[in-house]
């Protein structure tokens, strides 16, 4: 097995030549070639995030603790302008649909509870929690100075409304609904609270990004959040073309200005931002070359996996060998192998039942997210497995394809928006690729939304490949970055009202 694994790195690499072609030109005018791959580990002046806990296990409150995520542990300069390379649409707040929307909203919105990047939950827009004394309830109680950012009080009606279709709690939003059962009012700046599932003694799921607190504006396209923070008018200031600007103005605070720019990410570092976040081994290794920018790397934060209708239970898993000869040859940017246990294997409580299996012909394609450039990679490498020959290529095909002719991975189509969630539901293609939160605050609920988006899943022929992260790209002399349990950044001065 190991020369068969030799064998298959080999063809891999010679094919990932290609991706070494690209060159770049510094802003002095000198030519650049392609820079090595920037260091795993940041400079010794830089704090790195530290691993958390396992996804599952229930996050503790410990008093007295001291809240270190500080992303650089050095003091400097805020953060004054970011930039983001995804689409941002107002439409989405305060639920994000990408990497540049997450990163946004998290500094307009917040939950009840936060889960720093240790796993310990934190008061965010409750002051205090405790069960009632039938184990069911939680009660919730408001901070005094818990407010919106437009100065307006928050009140238990306020969030009951913001998780609501009606408005008084009646019928909860479909998101909401996945973690909560129902929520009621219990006097004063309190709220009575049933979560879906309760593991362990806090109630960390009020720290999902699902349950973030909004209220929508007649004149806006913004819902206005809770944090200090709120969208300023467009900012007419003159950025590189087809750039778009969006400012966030702070309280006592100096603005911070995202730039959105989809496109080459190095364009955006020339653009003198103070931070950006990405995966691009191109964008990294150009920013390795700049002596004002240091790379910190965040937080293993998300897992590719392989769902196949049909798939057998008895069907034998990909090995940790040969999900790291993926992550080495076939993704480009940082990965590893996917490394267990799996959080969706670790739910013994959590209430799924797949469909049936369909007796169906399948579409001889795997589909993947066309936004998700380590998915494509993906997809199209077991494109080329099914392609090539040799005892490496049939050890990985074994796995990936035990239970159909190795013709179904024919082609890779990349796919979006309602096209994308319509082939999930539908079951009807040979794989797809999928991006599934690597620590998810409640695994029950990823999994059922995971489930209701493609009911023919069984959960127990996923298939773990690989896993990504992030790197921070700051520039020296910043600061004031903290990271939070699920990947997610907050700039110094969201919560300085608080």
């Amino acid at each position: 097995m190991g020369r068969g694994f030799a064998a298959l790195a080999f063809i891999m690499c010679l094919q990932a030549t290609t991706w070494a072609c690209s060159s770049r030109i510094t802003p002095a005018g000198a030519p650049l070639p392609r820079p090595p791959e920037p260091p795993l580990e940041p400079p010794s002046t830089i704090a790195p995030p530290p691993e958390p806990p396992p996804a599952t296990a229930a996050p503790r409150r410990e008093a007295g603790s001291v809240d270190d995520c500080a992303l650089i542990a050095e003091p400097g300069e805020p953060i004054a302008t970011v930039a983001l390379s995804d689409r941002i649409d107002p439409s989405h707040a305060p639920h994000p649909s990408n990497e540049s929307e997450r990163l946004l909203f998290r500094q307009l919105y917040e939950t009840l509870v936060r889960i720093d990047c240790h796993g310990r939950v934190r008061p965010g827009l409750a002051a205090s929690w405790q069960i009632d004394p039938n184990g069911r309830n939680w009660i919730v109680t408001l901070a005094e100075n818990a407010r919106f950012s437009d100065g307006a009080p928050l009140t238990p009606a306020d969030v009951r409304a913001s998780w609501s279709l009606d408005g008084i709690g009646d019928e909860l939003r479909p998101h909401v609904s996945r973690l909560v059962e129902s929520i009621g009012l219990a006097g004063g700046r309190a709220l009575a609270i049933t979560l879906r599932s309760q593991r362990g003694d806090e109630p960390a799921a009020l720290a999902h990004p699902d349950l973030a607190i909004a209220k929508a504006v007649a004149d806006s396209p913004w819902p206005l959040g809770t944090r200090s923070t709120r969208i300023a008018p467009d900012d007419r200031t003159p950025v590189a073309k087809a750039a778009r600007v969006i400012t966030v103005a702070r309280d006592n605070l100096s603005t911070v200005r995202f730039l959105v720019a989809p496109g080459d990410p190095r364009d955006l570092l020339d653009e003198g931002v103070d931070l950006l976040l990405t995966r691009d081994p191109a964008a990294l290794g150009y920013a390795a070359t700049l002596p004002h920018f240091q790379s910190v790397p965040l937080a293993w934060q998300r897992i590719h996996v392989l769902l196949a209708p049909g798939r057998s239970r008895t069907s034998p898993s990909l090995p940790e060998d040969a999900r790291q000869v993926l992550a080495h040859d076939a993704v480009r940017g940082e990965a590893q192998g996917a490394r267990g246990p799996f959080w969706w294997q670790m739910l013994p409580d959590c209430d799924v039942i797949p469909s049936p299996p369909r007796d169906q012909p399948l579409t001889p394609r795997i589909v993947y997210d066309a936004g998700d450039a380590a998915a494509r990679d993906l997809a199209e490498r077991f494109v080329g497995l099914v392609r090539a020959s040799g005892p490496g290529a049939t050890v990985l095909l074994d796995a990936l394809l035990p239970d159909r002719p190795r013709r179904t991975f024919q082609r890779a189509t990349g796919l979006t928006g309602e096209a994308l969630a319509r082939a999930r539901r539908l079951g009807t293609d040979a794989g797809y690729v999928m991006s599934l939160d690597g620590r998810p605050v409640d695994g029950c609920r990823d999994l059922q939304a995971l489930m209701d988006g493609a009911r023919w899943l069984d959960p127990e022929t996923i298939v773990p490949l690989v896993e990504t992260r992030l790197h921070a790209v700051v520039r020296r002399g910043r600061s004031g970055v903290t990271a939070e349990w699920d990947g997610g950044l907050v700039i110094a001065g969201a919560n300085e009202s608080r």
